[in-house]
């Protein structure tokens, strides 16, 4: 990971922000520089698909989220988390007998705190069979759709199943998968089809020229790793500057998850 030099916006930084940045520097082992020293650059930080959110006094102000919820904890969620927006829907692993909350997700899916349907998809290697799986996915599709909202989407060794749907299905909405991990020849197919990408801490460096820029988003899944790290990871796989990459993800974000409250910026400078 490459060393980041991080420093306040001005002088009048408030003590908040200010006691903040010293401690994410300290346990992060990252060098102080005074502003005497460096222009100032912002950055804008987005994680798209977690499970791990602090309580709201807690959460870390500088990043927004999309947190994943199933429907039943959808309403308990929308009040303790007032900040952060929601993914919604039902996991492939628990697509069996899940009409229930399949009719819920259809009732509470066009509330504007949900702002894309999933995480939703298909995995041949833990869950039901592919035959209880797709009709389940299908639904989502077709909510996706109706409500114009962006799929999140598993996939775990059903690259060609999910191929075949979405041309099948033709949608319009975007269709990103979370936690992409497939294989340079894998990749190229995808984004030939218009898939899009969510990365997380573990990817494959071989596949990050296949992706294109503008179809390329961060998360954190289940990791409780920092979403800075993340970035930065990423970052330096692509020999990109951490303020650069970080920007192109927030017009990639602002384009396709207009509604995501924009954080506060984070405030870097160059990297020595």
């Amino acid at each position: 990971m490459g060393r980041t030099w991080i420093r306040p916006r001005s002088l009048k930084l408030t003590s908040k922000l200010f006691f903040f940045t010293q401690t994410f520097l300290f346990s992060h082992n990252i060098s102080y520089l005074s502003t005497a020293n460096l222009s100032s650059i912002t950055m804008e930080l987005f994680d798209i698909h977690t499970h791990q959110i602090l309580l709201e006094d807690n959460d870390d102000p500088y990043h927004s989220c999309i947190l994943d919820v199933y429907p039943l904890e959808f309403e308990v969620a929308k009040g303790t988390y007032e900040r952060h927006s929601f993914s919604c829907g039902i996991h492939p692993w628990y697509s069996e007998d899940s009409d229930a909350q399949m009719k819920y997700l259809t009732e509470i899916a066009a509330d504007s705190r949900i702002i894309a349907i999933g995480e939703t998809g298909l995995d041949k290697i833990k869950g039901p069979s592919l035959s209880v799986q797709t009709p389940v996915f299908k639904r989502h599709i077709e909510l996706s759709e109706q409500l114009k909202k962006p799929l999140i989407i598993h996939a775990v060794k059903a690259w060609e199943q999910l191929f075949h749907i979405r041309k099948e299905t033709n949608p319009t909405q975007p269709w990103i998968i979370h936690g992409f991990r497939g294989n340079p020849q894998v990749t190229q197919q995808m984004a030939k089809a218009g898939f899009m990408f969510s990365l997380g801490n573990k990817f494959n460096v071989d596949s990050l020229e296949f992706i294109p820029m503008d179809s390329l988003f961060c998360e954190t899944d289940e990791d409780e790793m920092d979403i800075r790290e993340v970035y930065q990871q990423i970052a330096d796989a692509l020999n990109l500057d951490i303020e650069d990459f970080a920007a192109q993800i927030a017009r990639n974000v602002h384009r396709v998850f207009p509604t995501l409250q924009t954080p506060p910026s984070y405030f870097v400078g160059d990297d020595e």
